[in-house]
């Protein structure tokens, strides 16, 4: 890091990939490189300290509340899809989690793919000290977006994910509502964006497919116990509901 007239700047190298977001189809080899891939980032944070790292931050599950003061800006059919995911995040029991510093943003577009695997993840500047399956929730979260079968994504990336860095039980219950709070969270943010910051388009990206999968997904239980995400048969249980 420099600091360049008056600006600080931070030189990376060049890493070479496409954007996940970008990727298509998304098959479950790629799906699965993904889990395997922050895996291997959580468990190098593991033991990792820095004064910076306790800090506040809107995009930080744990901080629903900085999301949630936007819900008047929703129509009341919206408030209600997001609603139940914000009251089964009350449910969690955050002390059965365990906390270390996390990527924080493993978003489609944050996500690089070469050779048909995740070969990095970009962008740590949402890096915070939080529940470490926090970050596995965030990746799922946009990696079910517009899928034909988001139960059966996020099953391969957390399987992915649990055979490199073994989950807790409590930890695999919280994944599925961790990951929906997070795109209610985002929903959220962005409709404040659309009245604050409207010619940034990148601040609407993913608020279409969001939507989308949080009404998809509203027959889904929502309550952190639920197992849902590990059922074979995900589309056929969609249906039944």
């Amino acid at each position: 890091v420099a600091e360049v007239a008056g600006h600080f700047v931070r030189l990376l190298p060049w890493v070479e990939g496409e954007c996940l977001a970008q990727v298509a189809p998304q098959i479950q080899e790629l799906l699965a490189s993904l889990g395997e891939k922050l895996a291997e980032i959580d468990a190098a944070l593991a033991g990792f300290s820095h004064p910076g790292m306790h800090r506040t931050l809107h995009w930080d599950i744990r901080h629903v509340d900085l999301a949630r003061r936007h819900l008047p800006l929703l129509s009341p059919r919206r408030r209600e899809l997001v609603e139940r995911y914000f009251a089964a995040w009350e449910a969690i029991d955050w002390s059965a989690l365990r906390h270390s510093v996390i990527h924080g943003d493993a978003n489609d577009y944050n996500v690089l793919v070469r050779d048909g695997r995740v070969a990095a993840i970009l962008d740590l500047g949402d890096s915070v000290y939080s529940a470490t399956v926090c970050d596995l929730a965030i990746a799922v979260a946009y990696a079910m977006l517009d899928k034909p079968d988001p139960l059966a994504a996020m099953r391969t990336i957390v399987e992915a994910y649990d055979a490199r860095y073994p989950l807790t039980a409590a930890e695999k219950s919280a994944v599925f509502p961790l990951a929906m709070t997070r795109l209610a969270m985002s929903v959220c943010i962005s409709a404040f964006n659309a009245r604050e910051a409207r010619d940034d388009a990148y601040q609407q990206v993913s608020a279409a497919p969001a939507w989308r999968l949080l009404e998809r997904m509203a027959p889904v239980p929502a309550n952190p116990s639920s197992s849902t995400w590990a059922a074979p048969q995900t589309e056929d249980l969609l249906r039944r509901r």
